[in-house]
């Protein structure tokens, strides 16, 4: 038995002024429903505070501004997905969840959603003006090692 997967490309879009994701209209697959959405700063972006309820270690770990996991059974929620709205269902066991922080201008975040089978990315900015940039991969890949382990600072490692 095999298992098929789908990606799509996620979009940053204002509506009626709020912030809210939504499937680029260009994507291959083209989902009905997600169960999951997370929010990260970039990994040199500013460190979210933990809010009473959430789960500290995916904030203070993961620089997790938003993280919304429901049970795997449960796809109740359509597109578009407003930032910080609660999803339907049942929340996922064992998951976490992170309670929506205020977003910073000029900070590059990732979006994600998954939901029946399928998974959603994304890169977005907002930028000064209030406008959001939106990119098809990650603007500021971080530095790796050879082992694939961060590296802080610069690359060049030679003195």
């Amino acid at each position: 038995m095999s298992s098929c997967s789908y990606a799509y490309d996620l979009l940053a879009v204002m509506i009626d002024g709020q912030l809210a994701f939504v499937v680029d209209t260009s994507s291959d697959y083209q989902p009905d429903c997600l169960n999951s959405i997370d929010v990260q700063a970039d990994d040199d972006g500013p460190p979210a505070s933990p809010a009473p309820g959430d789960d500290r270690r995916l904030v203070e770990n993961g620089n997790v501004y938003w993280w919304d996991y429901r049970d795997v059974r449960s796809c109740e929620d359509g597109f578009p997905i407003f930032y910080g709205r609660p999803l339907t269902g049942p929340r996922a066991e064992n998951i976490g969840y992170v309670s929506a922080k205020p977003l910073k201008t000029g900070v590059v975040y990732s979006v994600g959603t998954s939901g029946e089978g399928a998974y959603g990315f994304g890169w977005f900015q907002i930028l000064p003006n209030g406008e959001i940039k939106n990119y098809q991969s990650d603007p500021t890949p971080p530095l790796r090692d050879d082992e694939g382990y961060l590296v802080e600072g610069r690359s060049d490692t030679s003195s």
